[in-house]
């Protein structure tokens, strides 16, 4: 049977096939050499593959009501192709696959199976490149919920992640950034605007807002230890050996002043030196206070002091004159125990005059502390967001309560934010508008900060920021008239435009400043943006490729709530699980980073691993990173194939699936798709098995002895076969007597394989040309945020057959993506 291999494609068709360039004699030249190669395509197509046809396909596909809806029969022109190109293109995908003819009808050869899908793709890709049938996109584009936390991130410098809030995105094409899908509901606006409040208040703060401490400690707050007395003021008397303290919540650091009430009971007594000590018992100042007075009044001094956030508590004693600042220690602190400070804690304080005494025996008094603060410049408070942010305060008038200079102020801090919100130039009058919002909101007693909120609110709730806008802009192509412009389906993006395709694609957020600086002045093309590609995919920011581009292509999300049966597999939890997917995720980032060619992610002898998953790959570790690189050289597994994270969500929650791992390859590696399962075949489960004691591949023999099921299963289940080696959660079993594991299993072309190591090298071997137009169609898809038509198969071609000479590498690939056709340019409806 004719292997998955796709021949060598024809030469690629130059860029005078691009229907908006321009009609020069060189171009016509190109056109008419692309119009020869159609020529020579369909003569081949009539000679070879039109007749294949005819003696496979008619019979039951040769008519208006052919099976599965599919009438082959005009299909012999490169016109009708045209037409429908899409039906074409599944008809060659089932055809490689394998699945047709079915059993029962004349079989091809292994040549003519050969020469047929061979013939198909040469018609496809010349009638493709020809077509005049271009998709549209979509000129507007909802940012989906990482993009938006991403975007939020970058823009304030903040991860503040308000999207995660957010209902879940639709999937068009595989990816959650296709924006044929990406609706906005009633219920998504009011999510942006609750977000949009929330990330506002969060980057820029109102210096009057911030926490501040004014306080009073009276009397009977105070937990004194030793005998003391209450006067008639409700002040506390201590004897000479007594001490007080009390606990007071800190806001932030900062200095505070700290005011001491109190003083010596009697009047004719010298001066009292009071100190005041720490949570450690080490000496913060020294309060020297005389006699109280008379009528409940009393002394009091004050000490800047600078104190810590957080829960402080404070020991007064009376001290030495000589004691020293920050050196002595408070002789009770060892009796303060943390017994003794729980009970009194608890302790209920309800102060009753204890009438008359004498105070000979009491002569010093606490009355209160008080605190104020923190005093000075706050400016280390505010979010760095705030700082970059208010390039200009506004003046206020204190006199007449009115904030002056808002509009002007607000202007020059909002403008250089709205650039990079908006993703390009914004104008005066644009941003007046919002300034305006300022304005409105210091008109009516609220802050200036509290306007700039309110105006940050608006700009984050704008289509300029919630969507992605690509209409054409004022770029033609060079040296074509108006007339020209008039045919061509599409325009080039304008500068910003493709800045922002970009970020979006590699980062999945915003532009930065580089970005968008070369797209002020016009450069982003040639070497100027190749060399963005390459620096982007350098920056921390490029993690996304793994985590939205890679996760959505190999299905990892689908791990998240995957449940394991956890009798079976007890080690399996939501920690392991994360780290299943990082796995996976970092060692396609590696590849990406450094440029190794494609078909490495099935081949590497390599991973990334973290100290748990290493201990359930019993591997080892050397615990200096949380993921470090680990050789598999061995070990049975190679690449992603065995790669806990795909083992586990192609894997029943009891048991494997041969069957699901088989069609995951097919559909993520192979770029092949089977069809859908006839209507009526039952699951496995449902149909006849050996006997009770038959293995699981037995089970699924007698499964495929059912023609409906021969097909498709023939190739698919062999696949999933050489998984058989590692469970359900991705643990690797050894084949015993009584586990009677055959991961053995052979391929069309009589390619053999026993175990996942070996169906790696035959697959990153043999299919590394499919591997990659797979990896490339995914990657295309995905830059572009729609579903890919049989035209775009043209571009496909052209990008793989440029790379392919140095082995399919990811940066390589990832730099034609940018550089082709529909990247650049935006389509417009037909």
């Amino acid at each position: 049977m004719h292997s998955f291999s796709i021949p060598r494609r024809i030469v690629v068709l130059l860029l005078s096939m691009m229907p908006f360039l321009s009609v020069t004699p060189r171009a016509s030249a190109e056109e008419d050499s692309a119009h020869r190669e159609l020529q020579r395509s369909l003569e081949q197509w009539q000679q070879t593959g039109w007749p294949l046809i005819e003696r496979l396909c008619l019979d039951c596909h040769g008519s208006e009501d052919g099976d599965a809806g599919l009438n082959l029969k005009y299909y012999k022109d490169a016109q009708s192709i045209d037409t429908d190109l899409g039906s074409v293109e599944r008809v060659l995908e089932i055809v490689r696959f394998g699945a047709m003819p079915p059993d029962d009808a004349d079989q091809p050869s292994e040549q003519e199976r050969a020469a047929l899908v061979d013939s198909l793709e040469q018609i496809l890709y010349s009638v493709a490149c020809n077509s005049q049938h271009r998709p549209s996109n979509a000129t507007t584009r909802r940012l989906n919920r990482s993009e938006y936390n991403n975007t939020i991130r970058d823009l304030f410098e903040i991860d503040l992640r308000p999207s995660d809030a957010f209902p879940s995105d639709e999937v068009g094409g595989g990816f959650d950034n296709n924006g044929d899908v990406l609706s906005l509901s009633p219920l998504l606006m009011e999510k942006y605007f609750a977000a949009a409040e929330s990330v506002a208040a969060r980057v820029i703060v109102d210096p009057a807002t911030l926490p501040k401490l004014n306080a009073e400690i009276a009397s009977d707050q105070f937990h004194v230890r030793g005998d003391a007395k209450t006067g008639s003021f409700f002040g506390r008397f201590l004897s000479p050996d007594a001490y007080a303290w009390a606990e007071v919540e800190i806001p932030v650091d900062g200095t505070y002043t700290v005011q001491f009430y109190g003083g010596a009971s009697n009047e004719k007594a010298a001066p009292v030196t009071f100190g005041l000590f720490d949570t450690n018992g080490v000496l913060l100042t020294k309060y020297e206070l005389g006699h109280f007075g008379t009528g409940g009044g009393s002394k009091n001094k004050k000490a800047n002091l600078v104190l810590k956030k957080g829960l402080n508590r404070f020991l007064i004693e009376v001290v030495a004159k000589d004691a020293v600042v920050g050196e002595a220690k408070s002789p009770h602190i060892d009796d303060l125990t943390e017994e003794v400070i729980a009970k009194q804690r608890a302790e209920k304080t309800t102060l009753k005059p204890s009438g008359k005494f004498e105070k000979e025996k009491y002569p010093h008094l606490v009355r209160r502390l008080r605190f104020n603060g923190p005093h000075g410049s706050r400016k280390d408070e505010l979010p760095a967001s705030h700082l970059k942010i208010v390039r200009k305060e506004a003046s206020y008038d204190g006199g007449k309560k009115k904030w002056k200079n808002v509009t002007e102020a607000a202007a020059e801090c909002l403008k250089p934010l709205m650039r990079r919100a908006f993703r390009g130039p914004v104008t005066d009058d644009e941003v007046k508008r919002f300034a305006s919002l300022v304005e409105v909101a210091t008109e009516r007693d609220e802050s200036y900060y509290r306007g700039l909120q309110i105006a940050i609110t608006g700009i984050l709730m704008s289509p300029r920021f919630l969507f992605r806008v690509e209409t054409p802009g004022d770029q033609a192509p060079e040296n074509s008239d108006a007339s020209e412009q008039a045919k061509t389906p599409e325009s080039k993006l304008t500068q910003h435009q493709l800045a922002t395709r970009l970020s979006y694609f590699l980062w999945s957020s915003t532009p930065d400043e580089a970005l968008l600086s070369d797209a002020d002045q016009g450069k982003l093309q040639g070497k100027v943006i190749d060399d963005h590609v390459r620096r982007m995919l350098k920056d921390d920011r490029a993690k996304s490729l793994g985590s939205e581009f890679a996760a959505q292509w190999l299905g990892l999300r689908n791990l998240t709530g995957h449940e394991a049966d956890e009798k079976l597999f007890p080690k399996y939890d939501s920690s392991l699980a994360a780290a299943m997917s990082e796995e996976t995720e970092r060692l396609f980032l590696h590849l990406v980073r450094e440029n190794r060619p494609a078909h490495e992610l099935l081949t590497a002898d390599y991973t990334f691993l973290n100290p748990q998953l290493a201990r359930f790959y019993q591997v080892e570790h050397s615990g200096k990173e949380q993921f470090e690189r680990v050789s598999l050289t061995a070990t049975p597994r190679r690449g992603v194939l065995s790669h806990a994270s795909v083992l586990t969500l192609t894997s029943n929650p009891n048991r494997t699936s041969p069957v699901q791992r088989g069609k995951w390859i097919l559909e993520n590696i192979l770029g092949t798709p089977p069809p859908e399962p006839p209507v009526g075949v039952p699951e496995l489960e449902e149909s006849k098995t050996a006997d009770a004691n038959a293995s699981f591949r037995e089970q699924l023999e007698i499964h495929r002895a059912d023609p409906a099921c021969a097909a498709c299963h023939r190739v698919m289940d062999q696949l999933g076969f050489g998984l058989e080696q590692f469970d359900a959660v991705g643990q690797f079993r050894p084949s015993t007597p009584q586990s009677n594991i055959d991961a053995s299993g052979e391929l069309p072309g009589g390619r053999r394989f026993s175990g996942a190591a070996e169906l790696a090298e035959v697959l990153g071997n043999s299919e590394k040309d499919v591997f990659a137009r797979t990896t490339i169609r995914r990657l295309l898809t995905f830059s572009l945020g729609r579903e890919l038509s049989p035209t775009d198969r043209c571009v496909i071609e052209s990008i793989a057959n440029t790379t392919a000479t140095d082995g399919y590498r990811f940066t390589d690939v990832i730099l034609e993506v940018v550089r082709s056709r529909p990247f650049q340019n935006q389509l417009r409806s037909n």
